[in-house]
């Protein structure tokens, strides 16, 4: 069964057309959807006139059936050897950076290619030999999303036959790339050995294989990150497509992913240092809660200092009103112990590990006088405002969430 039921005509799609007949076949089952493609030929070099004939027959193909290409050439040997890495990494990388760059320019709905049964059950088998998991024994996914690149394989349940089948009865062509028949890679092996051995054993091996990945994805799914963030998330108002996104996300180490926001109507989530962090939405987020001042004659108790709750600063020191607003962009002060220049608060704030829905809800007391910052409430009062030895009259700042 062909899994193209979740594709909708209104998107474009962008489909890895190499040439070969999986490709191609893909390619054309598309167009025969109705839906909108946009095809993406890379080429590597690495086979030498083999890799222009390809070229040459993707360009033809794609002007007979009117469908748009994009083909971009890569010096992959230099690359590879630049950054240490076999070929077949770096052509991987090399192939799934163009494709996201592409589907960011397009405004695709996401890539398409066409690995199908017969790959599944050599992924799983090749995963097997190496030593893996249940990550690993779940082989390759009808769909993912990694970093931000929505991957659909929409041939995975069938097979290399039935792909040729099809394209016999269209009358149509394809090349192949010779480097499939080498035995020198490990899946060539597992192809042009390994399988027609246990074609032997048992003619429907690759179904079985396939179908058990497709097992093990439907168990790992029950307790996945995944299968929790649509849990949680789903019934707040976030919708596939983001629960999708923010899942990719998570599996990003990159701690420079902080600071990623998805809203809905209701709630809030932020990617901050790894964790999620749920708000929800203040609708009353312009009315302010009430400042609490008070005087006092006498200095407070060493131990009021470290309660962040309140502030205490010298009276004598203030020249206007004390007002609360929330931060503004460029706001400076001097945090308590710099004894001259000042700080950007935002600065402060990152420094003190203060996630981005906190810093957007900053809140500080000024004096009106001077529009300085007296106290960043529940993180640190100005130097200038400091109570010492010659402190006469002290003024305790409090917020109070009551409004």
């Amino acid at each position: 069964m062909i899994d193209f039921k979740n594709l909708s005509p209104q998107h474009l799609y962008l489909v890895a057309l190499s040439g070969g007949a999986d490709s191609v076949a893909l390619a054309l089952m598309m167009l025969d959807e109705g839906l909108n493609v946009h095809a993406l030929h890379c080429n590597f070099h690495l086979r030498g006139e083999e890799s222009n004939r390809d070229e040459a027959f993707v360009t033809h193909f794609c002007h007979k059936h009117n469908i748009p290409l994009d083909v971009k050439h890569f010096d992959t040997i230099s690359l590879a050897k630049e950054h240490g890495v076999s070929l077949e990494m770096e052509a991987r990388q090399l192939r799934y950076d163009w494709f996201r760059e592409r589907a960011l320019d397009l405004d695709a709905e996401a890539i398409c290619v066409a690995h199908h049964m017969d790959d599944q059950a050599e992924t799983l088998l090749l995963n097997l030999i190496r030593g893996t998991g249940l990550q690993g024994l779940s082989a390759m996914h009808p769909e993912r999303t990694i970093q931000g690149l929505k991957i659909l394989r929409p041939l995975l349940n069938i097979s290399k036959q039935e792909i040729l089948s099809y394209l016999n009865s269209r009358g149509q062509d394809y090349v192949t790339d010779s480097t499939n028949l080498e035995r020198d890679a490990l899946r060539n092996k597992i192809r042009l050995d390994l399988m027609p051995m246990l074609k032997e054993l048992n003619p429907s091996i690759a179904s079985c294989l396939a179908r058990t990945a497709e097992n093990v994805r439907m168990e790992l799914a029950e307790n996945s990150t995944e299968s929790h963030l649509h849990r949680w998330l789903s019934p707040l108002g976030f919708t596939r497509q983001q629960i999708l996104d923010i899942y990719s996300h998570t599996q990003d180490t990159n701690l420079s992913q902080s600071g990623l926001l998805w809203h809905t109507t209701t709630h809030t989530l932020l990617l901050d240092r790894g964790q999620l962090i749920l708000r929800l939405n203040d609708k009353d987020s312009n009315v302010l809660p009430r400042l609490i001042v008070e005087s006092f004659n006498k200095l407070p108790k060493r131990e009021d200092f470290f309660n962040k709750q309140q502030a205490f600063i010298d009276a004598k020191r203030i020249n206007g009103e004390l007002l609360l607003r929330r931060a503004q962009v460029g706001d400076r002060f001097r945090p308590y112990g710099m004894k001259q220049g000042s700080k950007l608060l935002s600065d402060f704030l990152t420094n003190r590990k203060v996630n981005l829905l906190d810093k957007q809800s900053q809140l500080v007391v000024i004096d009106s006088a001077t529009d300085q910052i007296v106290w960043v409430v529940g993180q640190e009062i100005d130097d200038r405002y400091r109570v010492d030895s010659n402190t006469m009259e002290v003024v305790r700042l409090a917020v109070c969430s009551e409004r």
